[in-house]
């Protein structure tokens, strides 16, 4: 069979910038798979490939189209299965990604014939083998299908044991290396080191994943797999790095002792970072760059608002770490639905004093299947899925109109890039490309607001 894999584009503000663009290793793993059940495969990756989907049907002419995304993605999704069957209605179309894990039902449509839900690659091998293994849909966990009369049923959940996944065939990162980066680490490959995260922050869809079940790779296997990928950079994009102090000493002493030079950025909570520092130098010695810090707030009451469990003092602590041992860090912020103008100054400002060279602001965005979601849900005033991207207010601001909220929200970025000189990491004609259309996009969007506002 051929089985075509699909991964959406992006359609946001930061979409044709490329400065940080990740390989589909979704895909890859999916890839595989696919290849080793003895199918012919095929990448298709809108993010990055120009060729439309429609072209890509003619022309491979699949047997199964699988597509993975956000929920940014779901319509386009949505819009790849209909012209799937568009072009033969006797295509199977498989549906995946994070946000089938929890919101399936969003593809109850009928282009789509199985939606996986959980347990990723497997029940998407068990699905491709079908007509071999002499299984019935219902044995397959981790799945939703149409039955006869169009109706869906909702099989067990599957979990995701992580040692039992491949090392993923990287082919297609290495045709189109030049488009995968960190800032100005270029290129940049992917690794997961493990599955859902720990803790329980409410705001988070990612601690939901997995059925809310935190698993880690072996220690050797993922050490394994980074010797073999032919790229100096390598982004570890778990939702937080491991937290266990001996795999993380094993993982550094294993990178030193085999003479693995590669540079890593990774993800880690502060309350982790300001409890090890020694963990932190070991994982410098071992080539650590970068650090992503969900830092949040700096205010307590909202730290404990969203159950991060902890505190503007351990961010503080945190970033004195990073600062003294010489790691990069990038500071990931949530500015509240309810914020003041007040509370923009005080990012500003924070971000200005710790001097955090790379710092991000996301809008709290109630996703559906978090507590969030059911808090706000009253005050949610969009229906568009692409409004979903963080920098959009899906929910009806608190304190300010929408069009004060914006200028501020836009505002910090400008600021924070226009006084942005320093960093390493950062490419100069990338952070002129972003100063010039984050300028552009304010200014029109403050004329429509202002025009909506004038009705």
């Amino acid at each position: 069979m051929r089985v075509l894999l699909v991964r959406p584009g992006y359609e946001n503000l930061f979409a044709n910038i490329n400065i940080v663009n990740v390989e589909p290793l979704e895909l890859e793993y999916l890839y595989t798979a696919a290849k080793e059940a003895g199918h012919d495969c095929l990448i298709y990756d809108a993010v990055i490939q120009r060729t439309g989907i429609h072209k890509v049907l003619k022309e491979y002419n699949p047997d199964i189209v699988a597509v993975t995304g956000y929920i940014t993605h779901r319509d386009v999704m949505i819009g790849y299965a209909k012209q799937a069957k568009e072009h033969n209605p006797a295509v199977q179309v498989i549906m995946g990604g994070v946000h089938a894990e929890l919101n399936y039902h969003d593809f109850y449509v009928p282009a789509v014939d199985f939606i996986v839900h959980s347990g990723g690659i497997v029940p998407f091998r068990e699905i491709i083998t079908l007509p071999v293994s002499g299984k019935k849909l219902g044995d397959i966990k981790g799945i939703c299908y149409r039955s006869g009369d169009s109706s869906w049923i909702v099989n067990e959940r599957s979990y995701i044991n992580p040692d039992d996944l491949p090392i993923p065939d990287r082919s297609f990162f290495y045709a189109n290396r030049q488009h995968f980066r960190y800032i100005n680490l270029s290129p940049c490959a992917v690794v997961k080191a493990a599955y859902s995260c720990p803790h329980r922050c409410n705001f988070c869809y990612c601690c939901l994943l997995n059925n809310g079940e935190y698993v880690c790779r072996n220690v050797a296997r993922v050490v394994e797999e980074i010797a073999g990928i032919n790229c100096e950079n390598i982004w570890i994009v778990d939702d937080t790095f491991y937290t266990d102090r001996q795999k993380v000493q094993e993982f550094a002493r294993l990178l030193l002792q085999q003479g693995i030079k590669k540079n890593f950025i990774l993800y880690y909570r502060a309350d982790f970072i300001a409890d090890n520092e020694e963990v932190i130098i070991t994982l410098k010695e071992a080539g650590l760059k970068v650090v992503l810090v969900g830092l949040e707030s700096f205010d307590d009451d909202i730290l404990s608002d969203y159950n991060k469990l902890t505190s503007k003092a351990i961010n503080e602590r945190c970033l004195e770490i990073l600062r003294k041992h010489e790691i990069e860090c990038t500071g990931l912020f949530i500015v509240d639905i309810d914020a003041t103008k007040k509370d923009f100054k005080k990012l500003r400002d924070y971000v200005k004093k710790h001097q955090l060279m790379v710092a991000t602001a996301a809008i709290l965005t109630p996703l559906p299947g978090t507590s969030q979601y059911e808090k706000y849900q009253q005050r949610i005033n969009t229906k568009n899925p692409q409004h979903w991207d963080f920098l959009h207010l899906v929910a009806e601001p608190g304190s300010m109109g929408k069009l004060q909220f914006y200028y501020e929200f836009y505002k910090f970025y400008i600021i924070l890039l226009l006084s942005n000189k320093k960093s390493k990491y950062l490419d100069i004609n990338y952070l002129q490309h972003i100063k010039d259309l984050a300028k552009a996009y304010m200014r029109e969007l403050t004329k429509r607001l202002k025009q909506q506002q004038n009705k």
